[in-house]
């Protein structure tokens, strides 16, 4: 015991020194849509409603809302940490630190060779691969499959050979669901437990065991099934979020779901461009070639994990050439390793076992809106570690006076390598400007160039902004954001036509999306022609009439225009859908004023600062009434 408590001390404390900068960085990427702006976060009580059995019979459409222990997770950091992200990457850390011990345990409990499972356990710790999966708030739902994936062999392992076949098969399952429940890479689990039967057997109750076994595992994916089916969306559908600004400022906003930081006049609609490698999908050749390339990349940066870049891009191979032939090949010799060495070297080829079957969820049977992730490799690193623990012990005990020094170098320099890679590429993750902008730019998508844009527009740097755009349209001439932003940059660079053109585009690439017949509408309010925003505005509101930014905007034209009746009907619309918007009842109490309704704009100011104290204009307005008011000094 006292050994393994040492071993389990060392891996902790490696762990915590090399990701502790990881405290000290901000949300990045979608922390920014699952956290602060996850309508289901404002308020810790929300977690009322995963506690209720109607969630789960039901079919709510809610951000997330098919993973819900991972929701659960933000919704106890919402409850401790508020909105301090050091306390969300807190929790990842423990996340992952746990993780790095249950590697630890399993290869222990496999094979009882401590020099290996404390290797494979430091190398898990300190793997560069795992990054995203950490420094990702938005990610943790990898840590946490992983978890329940580890946890659930480990249960099965350890019961197995205490005739309790029912109880360890209904303890397996329910983590198997907790695990499914979590992200949907968890669904390797049964195969995984297959594998570890073969590579390290038990054939005492074997039959009984995996009978019960199947049988409890099936059970659990028939009611996630059930559960998921109805739910599953790519980014889920949440409420509008709330504009922050004047509803007719002349400043366009950009599409929520794409940008990393949000601006004012946001809505969220959830109907993103699909990215290009939906190509992926059209030919099952083309898609079996480019993952296999893909794969033999994942091959590569489990050994050289560099570069490790934001948003991946897997490349596309639509024939067999050199690049897929080699990619093959690697495939092969992986898969032969793993076969040959079964009974001469078991932990080592279950490794290499284990990177085939934790990447089946996402190896392109089912298609995926990203086909490649390096957080997809955050349970397939454990695979990596295993062999490579394994092999580094095997070769400290061959019978050669150089072995042992050897593989303690090669531990050594592995482990140090690892370690000075990781806490370097945790300070990318910083925020979300030194992580898209200083990330190598080589095999990213079209999706990080079009981030890049977005980060370089607000800081300014139109031209390079523009560039980003076009970088991204070159690889996707069909992305309908970048071409929305695009036409913003234009606009801001003061280049009319060419920005109206960038807009029309946007439209007719999405007619079925209001946001981007609201973004033409503010740039056509901004440079003057009211009649065309007028009519953008109202083509935004037949598409979708809950529009609230779109008729507060609509009203705030027909008022400046004396169409007060028009106006009046259009700011009460938008109240009637969000009582307590700031910008609505502001608006409307500007009409109301010009009318001569001074007490009942009061009122609407009013009722703007109670949503939000800081709200200047409105706070202005009702500053000046007070000092209108008779007996005032």
């Amino acid at each position: 015991m006292r050994r393994h408590i040492a071993a389990g001390a060392l891996i902790l404390c490696a762990v915590l020194g090399v990701w502790s900068n990881t405290l000290g960085n901000g949300f990045v990427w979608d922390d920014h849509l699952y956290i602060l702006n996850n309508p289901l976060l404002r308020e810790a009580s929300n977690i009322r409603h995963l506690l209720d059995p109607a969630f789960y019979t039901s079919s709510p459409w809610v951000l997330a809302g098919h993973r819900p222990v991972f929701l659960a997770s933000l919704f106890l950091d919402r409850s401790v940490w508020g909105f301090d992200p050091s306390g969300y990457h807190l929790t990842n850390l423990f996340l992952h630190a746990s993780n790095s011990l249950w590697v630890y345990a399993l290869a222990w409990l496999m094979t009882s060779c401590l020099p290996a499972a404390l290797l494979a356990g430091l190398l898990f710790g300190l793997h560069p691969v795992t990054t995203e999966a950490v420094n990702g708030v938005c990610f943790r739902s990898d840590l946490l499959a992983a978890f329940f994936v580890f946890a659930g062999l480990w249960t099965h392992l350890k019961l197995r050979g205490r005739s309790r076949a029912p109880l360890a098969a209904a303890i397996v399952a329910a983590l198997f669901g907790l695990g499914l429940l979590s992200k949907e890479m968890a669904a390797s689990l049964p195969l995984l437990i297959l594998l570890a039967e073969a590579y390290f057997p038990l054939p005492q109750g074997r039959p009984s065991r995996l009978a019960w076994a199947a049988g409890m595992l099936l059970a659990a994916a028939v009611l996630y099934a059930a559960f998921w089916a109805p739910r599953f969306q790519y980014a889920g559908i949440t409420e509008p979020a709330r504009a922050s600004g004047p509803a007719s400022s002349p400043a366009p906003a950009a599409k929520a779901t794409a940008a990393p930081i949000p601006e004012p006049g946001q809505r969220s609609f959830f109907s993103r461009s699909s990215p290009e490698s939906t190509l992926l999908n059209s030919k099952t050749s083309f898609r079996v070639w480019t993952m296999a390339v893909a794969f033999s990349e994942y091959v590569k940066l489990m050994v050289f994990p560099a570069p490790l870049v934001v948003d991946r891009s897997p490349g596309l191979f639509p024939a067999l050439d050199l690049r897929v032939g080699v990619a093959l090949a690697v495939l092969a010799v992986l898969l032969l390793y793993a076969v040959v060495l079964r009974s001469v070297h078991p932990l080592s080829a279950f490794g290499a076992a284990w990177f085939f079957a934790s990447l089946l969820p996402v190896s392109g049977i089912v298609p995926l809106y990203n086909p490649v992730a390096e957080r997809y490799l955050y349970l397939t690193a454990a695979g990596a570690c295993w062999a490579m623990g394994s092999g580094l012990a095997l070769l400290a005990r061959a019978a050669r006076p150089w072995a042992l020094p050897a593989a303690s170098a090669l531990a050594s320099v592995l482990l140090l390598g690892f370690g000075l890679a990781t806490r370097a590429r945790n300070d990318d993750w910083r925020n979300d400007r030194t992580l898209f902008l200083s990330s190598p730019l080589a095999v990213q998508t079209s999706r990080a160039s079009f981030i890049r844009g977005n980060l370089l527009r607000q800081d300014g740097r139109l031209d390079m902004a523009s560039r980003e755009y076009i970088e991204a349209l070159r690889s996707d001439p069909l992305f309908a954001e970048a071409w929305l932003n695009l036409g913003m940059a234009h606009a801001d660079a003061g280049n009319a036509k060419a920005a109206d053109a960038c807009y029309r585009k946007a439209a007719a690439l999405k007619p079925d999306n209001p946001v981007f017949l609201f973004g033409h509408a503010l740039f056509l309010s901004a440079r003057g022609d009211k009649a065309g925003a007028i009519s953008r505005y109202r083509e935004a509101l037949a598409q979708d009439p809950s529009y609230v930014q779109a008729w507060v905007n609509l009203g705030a034209l027909l008022r400046d225009q004396g169409r007060l009746k028009e106006a009046a009907s259009c700011f009460e619309k938008a109240l009637a859908l969000a009582p307590f918007d700031p910008v609505a009842a502001y608006s409307y109490g500007l009409l109301l004023e010009k009318r001569g309704k001074a007490r009942q704009a009061v009122k609407l100011y009013r009722r703007a600062l109670a949503s939000d104290p800081g709200y200047a204009p409105a706070k202005r307005r009702v500053e000046a009434a007070e000092r209108r008011r008779p007996g005032r000094p």
